[in-house]
């Protein structure tokens, strides 16, 4: 049995306000001729298939024409809603649709939905677990335990008519334990019982997806196995974030044998428009040789290492690189910058030795005597005016 497994299309980003729509309907089109070439059972999308949960008008065509193009193969589709996603607007019209061979995952409603294939070697059933939160399972079970997401994603798992005797394949959008992260995933944080999330979803231990051969993930944008080759995250097609610079997107292919043994291989993925990064001061991001030697089309970040300011810089690099997402600095400024969370109990200063303090690790530098006099000024009139 052989499948594509991809994830996280987000249709409908954006990359520091300028439109992806363009890469991704290529992209798009470059999975479609995969799936014709390769001719798989099926290809299982896990999830974020829109970046927000009401997409823009583009994004859902950008899908329908998809998903038209991938039926038009021969293949059948599976598909679940992410975090990004409306698991109700994803899921309109998913029984009917089956009959298309199109299958998404209804939200959850107590109940894990599944499809099952067959090949030379008997069936195979493929579970389609949309994207959950502790709070969309507890009203099934009030009987059990919940408070974590595993603790919500075993319970959903175990309540499942899962039959060992078949070859099992899940699709689901979490995030399990020992995945790394890039930066273009929601901020990593601490959530309920200390649990890690990202973009809401708690930490999901490996374990619980025991009974399946293959689980094809998506939430983390970085592709990769955790643990081992049976869980899987396909990562993006597309780069969505700088983080994401050094990364190689591809669409994961995965054959499953009747002894339930995996093959792995990925197809590389083009990149449509390059992302590029320039570290130097302006007269070097802007010289004969760097622009030579640049992809002045790219999408573009520079850092900028001057202390002093440059006179409509934006303006004066967007003459260079057109597509200048945005501007950072390196200097002796910033390099001064730190938390001052780390300062001392506030109480137990003044407001004037607080912001001199303030004022000299943001800018690398003491205040003048004179910037030191006006300040006191200003503090000593604005304290007088409180009642």
């Amino acid at each position: 049995m052989k499948f594509l497994h991809i994830s996280d299309l987000h249709l409908g980003r954006q990359l520091h306000r300028f439109s992806l729509q363009e890469e991704q309907t290529e992209i798009l089109e470059h999975i479609r001729q995969a799936t014709q070439l390769e001719r798989p059972d099926a290809v299982l999308i896990a999830g974020d298939v829109y970046d927000r949960s009401i997409p823009p008008v583009y994004a859902t065509q950008a899908l329908d024409g998809f998903l038209r193009g991938l039926l038009e193969t021969g293949t059948s589709v599976c598909m679940v809603s992410g975090n990004h996603d409306s698991a109700d607007r994803l899921g309109f019209l998913s029984g009917p649709l089956a009959a298309s061979r199109l299958y998404i995952s209804p939200a959850y409603r107590g109940q894990v939905e599944h499809v099952t294939f067959h090949d030379d070697d008997g069936p195979v059933d493929v579970w389609l677990l949309p994207y959950i939160r502790p709070a969309a399972v507890r009203p099934y079970f009030p009987e059990e335990d919940i408070i974590t997401t595993n603790d919500a994603v075993a319970c959903a798992i175990s309540h499942a008519p899962i039959d060992p005797a078949r070859r099992n394949v899940l699709v689901a959008h979490q995030f399990v334990a020992g995945g790394s992260l890039i930066g273009s995933e929601d901020a990593c944080a601490l959530g309920p019982a200390a649990d890690i999330a990202v973009g809401g979803s708690a930490l999901v231990e490996a374990r619980v997806f025991s009974a399946f051969d293959y689980v094809a993930l998506g939430h983390l944008h970085h592709a990769q196995n955790v643990g081992s080759e049976r869980i899987r995250y396909s990562g993006t097609p597309l780069k969505y974030s700088f983080s994401e610079l050094h990364s190689n997107k591809s669409i994961t292919v995965v054959e499953l044998g009747a002894d339930r043994s995996i093959s792995l291989r990925l197809i590389p993925l083009p990149e449509p428009r390059r992302l590029q990064e320039l570290h130097g001061d302006f007269t070097c991001v802007t010289s004969p040789e760097t622009l030579a030697a640049a992809d002045r089309d790219a999408y573009t970040h520079v850092i900028l290492t001057d202390d002093h300011p440059i006179p409509d810089v934006i303006a004066r690099l967007r003459q260079c690189y057109s597509n200048l997402t945005h501007l950072d600095r390196d200097n002796a400024r910033t390099r001064h910058m730190e938390d001052l969370s780390d300062i001392t109990d506030a109480r137990q200063h003044t407001p004037f030795a607080l912001f001199s303090e303030f004022f000299e690790r943001t800018n690398g530098a003491a205040m003048t005597p004179e910037q030191s006099r006006y300040m006191e000024e200003m503090i000593r009139s604005i304290w007088e005016e409180q009642p």
